[in-house]
């Protein structure tokens, strides 16, 4: 799909339009100086890993969904994110896809394919890039439920 029909300036926008959201946003971690927006980069991972429609109708149903799934206040929707893993697996024969991104940076790619359901595989030779991907997509998943009941922690958290 993305080959074909991809809504450049609508993403454009809401990518644009990210850059100016200060918490919860990955960018608050730590500053990296060629970090991808999550717009573009939920934008077209779905995008890459879907084909492309074969009637109009549906070609603007995905469209649309692509420009809604592009805007930060869809990023952590539980109906659009399901909608698109299940998209992801059905176009692969259910199984979920693998993703390498090689040079990773700031992580937002991967942050993005493990959002879609994706085997996701990160690396970076830069150690500074090494310890933000560990930070954003290791230890949330290794530690997020153990500090979830932590009285510390979420004081800190409420702090921030």
């Amino acid at each position: 799909f993305i080959e074909q029909s991809f809504p450049v300036k609508e993403v454009s926008v809401e990518s644009a339009r990210e850059k100016n959201i200060r918490h919860g946003h990955i960018s608050t971690l730590h500053i990296w100086w060629a970090r991808r927006p999550l717009a573009s980069s939920r934008a077209t991972a779905y995008a890459a890993l879907i084909p492309a429609p074969k009637d109009t109708e549906e070609w603007d149903k995905r469209r649309q969904f692509i420009i809604d799934f592009s805007k930060w206040e869809n990023s952590l929707n539980p109906v659009l994110i399901e909608k698109a893993r299940e998209d992801i697996l059905e176009a692969n024969g259910g199984e979920p896809l693998k993703v390498l991104d090689p040079f990773a940076g700031g992580g937002a790619i991967p942050l993005e394919a493990l959002r879609l359901g994706c085997e996701t595989y990160a690396g970076e030779y830069n150690p500074v890039a090494v310890l933000i991907l560990k930070c954003t997509l290791e230890y949330p998943q290794k530690y997020g439920k153990v500090l979830k009941g932590d009285e510390k922690w979420e004081e800190l958290e409420r702090e921030n």
